[in-house]
């Protein structure tokens, strides 16, 4: 594989920078890392958030953590529109595996089995398989929604003694009243 196949396969990177920044030293540092490495072929653009303000307010996921945590979460690094640090420079090291892992295909996961851990299940029917993504709610959201349960659920259950039982109400056996 030659170096220009391996840089095609490789994702953009978008940092957005705080101006004036805290440590001017440490940003002139980190700004000489990202043209190295720009110059070597990696996709990194850098957004200073006084020069570039209509980046700050044109990308969702920088506006959203600047409304919320304010301009302390500056730096921001973006691989695609994941957030991937923030609060800090990313080293060169993170820079370079974030743009070889994020120029991988990914199969997407499931937001509960993501939860659990890094391993994840695929998500049924993802867009790797050929199928539509299921776009009906499911569980305890379809039943706030008021949707008829897919599959009926199992009655009884285990005896659960003198606990308190708050999906089912309380009977009171031997619990203070009100």
């Amino acid at each position: 594989m030659t170096d220009a196949d391996e840089n095609a396969q490789l994702a953009e990177l978008d940092i957005f920078l705080p101006s004036p920044p805290p440590d001017a030293e440490r940003q002139e540092a980190f700004l000489d890392e990202a043209a190295a490495l720009a110059l070597a072929g990696h996709p990194i653009t850098v957004y200073l958030q006084d020069e570039d303000a209509w980046a700050f307010a044109q990308c969702e996921p920088v506006r959203a953590l600047l409304d919320s945590a304010g301009d302390s979460a500056l730096p921001v690094t973006l691989l695609g529109l994941d957030i991937v640090v923030s609060a800090a420079y990313p080293t060169t090291e993170q820079m370079e595996r974030f743009g070889r892992v994020g120029g991988a295909p990914r199969v997407p996961r499931s937001a509960a089995a993501a939860a659990c851990g890094p391993g994840g299940a695929p998500t049924p029917g993802a867009p790797m398989s050929g199928a539509p993504m299921p776009r009906e709610a499911g569980g305890f959201a379809a039943q706030l929604m008021g949707a008829a349960p897919a599959a009926p659920r199992p009655a009884g259950g285990p005896e659960i003694g003198s606990r308190r039982n708050l999906m089912g109400g309380d009977t009171g056996d031997g619990l203070p009243g009100r």
